[in-house]
């Protein structure tokens, strides 16, 4: 029924088209999959690996590498090393396969900055693994024997004619469903059984007729855990500083997302030293934007560099096809992710209005600036357990039977990602955090950005979560170690003392969600 509503549009309006699935992929073995036909229409491009397909969007960054031995290694999406200070794919995957050879691969991975997913191809066997927040959105699984890696389920769902997990369809439905950092699915799951999300830090190996993955980071604690935090931060802040240089040099137009708020205000602090090479904008689509926005030109006026503000519509009729490229938005995230209208507006309005090539987006900070303690207005948070993570998913006081089912859904999910491997260092809540809520709701989004144009995060590096992990909860909690790296790499900002603190982090919304959080740390199930 949906994928004739969708047809029945694009019939309509073949202009639209370029919208579904925009900057995805399929990688698949199976032959019977018509490109000519929905949801391609014979305009996505195709290149073969071994007996592998790789079908992509027009916008989708595809790159690959064969070595000597027949190996193909690729990345979808896009990725920078700030180690090796390369930043062009091809030289990174050349790396990468010496690195295979070494016996350094996942060592290499963890050096490199983006949004990506990274595997290689020997024979029938593909390996793989996404970026280490998982912002670029991916699932895995087969479908009759026959195997399927995707940026959007939808997409199998659509060429393989699969219906929606009737546990999906119950969640979904679920009244609150939407709370708690917006509509996403708990654990690994997707809209179809047949596909599971790709978690990030977890290999996946196709072998034969069966998919399996291990944890690669993290699983030992830092050497340096016991370094002085200076130390820490510097090294945190100069990865940041070298990531924002190479995203200079990879991207002609690069514009920083800014606001008033400490995460986009370390990543403009992070451009110091290169102001006459990016831009920033910010937008306003409800009252409470405008003191951010406000903000943001203020940084940038008083830097020189260039600012634009976009007025969202306050009515949707403004903006040209709403109810029908609102409908490709539901159809891209499977149905499981109703947008609020401002949202769709503002996704809208920036790609008709905006002619950048980059968004350098701030998000993945708050894995490291202990999100979840802020949320709920804790110090400590309890051990690691189902229970623990339902309760940071979603609140499920008023249907206990559904607490109870996603705790079976989140037991079965730790098991089977080995968070009993993770080190102390790195609490099971920013885990979470990282894994489950950017991996899932993060990666889910972003995809629905990247209508507007692609995205990057120069926050997105294991070599800085570690540092960052190095330090104190109790600093990365009070964010003073991301003041400490925006007075690092740019004093004269820093001396601005600029900081619009967003409302959900104000005390008395923490202090009543950390109560829901108890109770429902204490109800049966």
């Amino acid at each position: 029924m949906n994928n004739e509503k969708i047809i029945g549009i694009l019939n309509k309006k073949p202009e639209l088209k370029d919208g579904l699935f925009i900057r995805g992929f399929l990688v698949t073995d199976d032959e019977s999959v018509n490109t000519s036909a929905f949801p391609f229409f014979g305009e996505w491009k195709e290149e073969r690996h071994s007996s592998y397909r790789f079908i992509t969007h027009r916008l989708t960054g595809i790159h690959t590498f064969t070595d000597r031995d027949g190996r193909t290694f690729f990345i979808l999406g896009h990725a920078y090393d700030p180690f090796s200070m390369k930043w062009e794919e091809d030289e990174i995957l050349a790396d990468l396969s010496e690195a295979y050879e070494n016996g350094a691969y996942l060592d290499k991975i963890n050096d490199l900055t983006g949004v990506f997913v990274i595997g290689m191809i020997d024979g029938d066997r593909i390996d793989y693994l996404v970026d280490p927040s998982g912002m670029l959105s991916c699932a895995s699984g087969l479908v009759g024997g026959k195997f399927f890696l995707c940026s959007h389920p939808q997409i199998v769902g659509d060429v393989k004619d699969l219906t929606m997990d009737p546990d999906v369809k119950e969640l979904t439905e679920y009244r609150w469903y939407g709370r708690v950092m917006g509509p996403y699915l708990p654990a690994d799951m997707t809209p179809f059984k047949e596909l599971k999300r790709t978690v990030p830090d977890i290999t996946y190996t196709r072998k034969g007729n069966e998919i399996v993955h291990r944890r690669f980071w993290p699983l030992k604690e830092d050497a340096e855990k016991t370094s002085d935090i200076q130390t820490a931060i510097t090294e945190g802040a100069d990865i940041l500083k070298k990531n924002m240089l190479l995203v200079t040099k990879k991207w002609a137009k690069p514009m920083i997302s800014l606001t008033g708020g400490i995460d986009s205000n370390t990543t403009f602090a992070a451009a110091n030293g290169l102001y006459d090479k990016v831009g920033t904008f910010s937008y306003v689509s409800a009252e409470k934007e405008i003191r951010d926005a406000e903000a943001a030109k203020t940084i940038s006026e008083h830097f020189g560099v260039p600012h634009t503000e976009y007025h969202i519509p306050d009515d949707s009729s403004e903006i040209p096809d709403f109810e029908e490229r609102r409908e490709i938005f539901r159809h891209n995230n499977g149905y499981v992710a109703e947008g609020y209208d401002n949202e769709v507006r503002k996704r809208l309005y920036l790609h008709d209005n905006s002619g950048y090539d980059v968004e350098v987006k701030s998000w993945v900070s708050e894995t490291i600036r202990a999100y979840w303690y802020k949320h709920y207005g804790r110090k400590t948070m309890p051990k690691l357990s189902p229970k623990l993570f339902r309760n940071l998913y979603k609140i499920f006081i008023f249907n206990r039977k559904l607490a109870h089912k996603v705790d079976g859904y989140f037991e079965k999910y730790i098991k089977e990602y080995e968070y009993d491997k993770i080190p102390s260092s790195y609490p099971p809540a920013d885990m979470h955090y990282n894994e489950v809520t950017w991996g899932s709701w993060g990666g889910m989004f972003i995809s629905e950005m990247k209508y507007c144009f692609d995205i990057t995060f120069i926050y997105n590096n294991r070599r800085f979560f570690d540092a960052m992990f190095r330090l104190p909860l109790e600093m990365r909690i009070t964010d003073e170690h991301h003041l400490k790296m925006k007075e690092y790499l740019c004093p004269e900002l820093y001396d601005m003392h600029i900081r619009v603190v967003n409302m959900k982090e104000t005390d008395t919304r923490a202090f009543l969600l950390n109560v829901i959080f108890t109770i429902n740390s204490f109800l049966p199930f």
